[in-house]
């Protein structure tokens, strides 16, 4: 893994983290005010991570086969 792909992994293991606090809190909080808050706050910002990790693997390829034409003699 070249180091193009390191935000990716932080942001990946972030998400998840962050998942299964969501995870834990929803256990406790079932209420309208907690669906509303995931339905407007939660799956936007889940979705957005998951699109923009996406695109930042793909940039991350692209930088290091960049790099490796690059270093090639």
């Amino acid at each position: 893994m070249s180091n193009a792909h390191l935000p990716v992994t932080q942001l990946e293991t972030s998400l998840k983290l962050l998942g299964q606090r969501w995870e834990e809190a929803k256990a406790l909080w079932n209420d309208p005010v907690r669906r509303d808050f995931e339905k407007r706050h939660w799956q936007p910002l889940e979705l957005e991570t998951r699109n923009t990790l996406k695109e930042m693997a793909r940039l991350a390829d692209m930088l290091a086969k960049a790099q490796r034409n690059v270093e090639m003699p």
